[in-house]
């Protein structure tokens, strides 16, 4: 199979099945490193060295595997910078599986072997990812961008404003009173055009949330000709010169407010959860309170750090009915088949929530306690009603 830009579910359905006896299935996720940091002949280097800290957890499996981590190294050998995108291969030398991915965000490199595939990280950054529609725009020209995982492509603009009278030379007053309201007319219909392509735009889910690049003086005029929905999702507004910003200095400015906006998102998600946890609400924290919310179909996101903090704590997934138990357990109490373990609790949990419409999220910079480090949102609480649930 070839290399895709995204993971589709039902590849997220095969890999979340897929289960070795002999734990020899292997997770890589290499991010290519900037061309600034490190020349393209250095990436095979460095793959070797993160392959050669795991290869002693494949003693005495065979030599198949290590041909498999080869071939792994010959993949990112002809990555040479990959475009900035994440390789991620799924591989498993005894069942003769082999699944590779070219995927936009930041994984940095991981490599990972046991029974199953690591699809936490690919899971929640897929799912969390958003596109952002950058809007550079002055009284003449609009400029389009699209950035998503830290990928920007400027799109054609939208509107050019036509040449015409504004550019006549005149000394009577009167024309040239009437010239003014000219342009000032046609920079209005030039907004309102502006935000209608926009509205359109989002309507027709081209993408998820706005910013506005502008000098300080225009703004009141841009705002004005916003729709109440492109407001609802816009990130900021940004001064900046329109005709002069290069791609890089609109990619590096606008991603500032991104990161400040995500990084406020999930701290107010994770006080949320925590908050309504102790008040016996929407919130569920810890491990225990988590699986029983599964269970019970309360969950409507998982929250969970990007760190391995939940690696010791092991959760059993029924590999029949998708029963969660804590710890090791071999076989389902509810319909008797075979339970698999998963060493990191978040690995059993998401395999459990792929569709089920419940959301995954990779916490950066949020901290949940050190010794609850998984957490869930919920939708309600099966031992309230409905009316309480929604008070809370």
């Amino acid at each position: 199979m070839g290399p895709g830009s995204e993971v589709s579910a039902e590849d997220f359905s095969e890999l979340a099945r897929f289960w070795s006896k002999e734990g020899d299935a292997v997770s890589i996720y290499f991010q290519a490193p900037a061309p600034s940091e490190m020349a393209h002949r250095d990436e095979p280097i460095l793959a070797k060295e993160k392959i050669q800290q795991q290869l002693s957890k494949l003693q005495g499996v065979g030599s198949a595997d290590r041909a498999d981590l080869q071939r792994v190294v010959e993949t990112i050998a002809q990555m040479k910078g990959n475009h900035r995108r994440t390789k991620v291969i799924f591989a498993c030398a005894g069942k003769k599986f082999w699944r590779a991915y070219d995927v936009a965000g930041d994984f940095g490199v991981r490599m990972e072997v046991g029974h199953g595939f690591a699809l936490a990280p690919l899971l929640a950054q897929q799912q969390t990812r958003r596109r952002y529609s950058i809007a550079l725009v002055d009284r003449h020209q609009a400029r389009l961008f699209l950035l998503e995982a830290k990928q920007i492509v400027e799109q054609v603009p939208v509107l050019e404003a036509e040449e015409g009278e504004e550019k006549l030379r005149t000394t009577g007053a009167r024309k040239s009173v009437h010239i003014e309201r000219k342009k000032e007319e046609r920079a209005r219909q030039h907004f309102a055009y502006l935000g209608d392509a926009l509205l359109h735009f989002r309507e027709h889910g081209d993408f998820d949330r706005l910013l506005v690049g502008c000098r300080d003086e225009l703004w009141p005029e841009i705002e004005a000709a916003l729709h109440s929905e492109l407001k609802r999702i816009l990130v900021a507004r940004f001064a900046i010169d329109p005709g002069l910003a290069t791609q890089e200095e609109v990619a590096a400015k606008a991603q500032e407010f991104i990161d400040e906006r995500e990084r406020k998102e999930e701290q107010d998600l994770v006080e949320k959860v925590a908050g309504a946890a102790a008040s016996d609400g929407l919130g569920a924290l810890g491990l225990r309170a988590v699986i029983d919310s599964l269970e019970k179909h309360e969950v409507r996101a998982l929250l969970f750090p990007d760190s391995h903090d939940s690696r010791n704590r092991t959760v059993s997934l029924c590999s029949n009915c998708e029963h969660l138990r804590e710890g090791e357990v071999r076989n389902c109490d509810l319909c008797g088949h075979l339970m698999h373990l998963f060493p990191c609790a978040e690995e059993a949990l998401l395999r459990h929530a792929l569709g089920r419409s419940i959301d995954v999220r990779m916490l950066r910079s949020a901290k949940l306690p050190p010794d609850q480090p998984i957490a869930a949102w919920l939708r309600f609480r099966a031992d309230r009603n409905t009316a309480e649930a929604l008070a809370s």
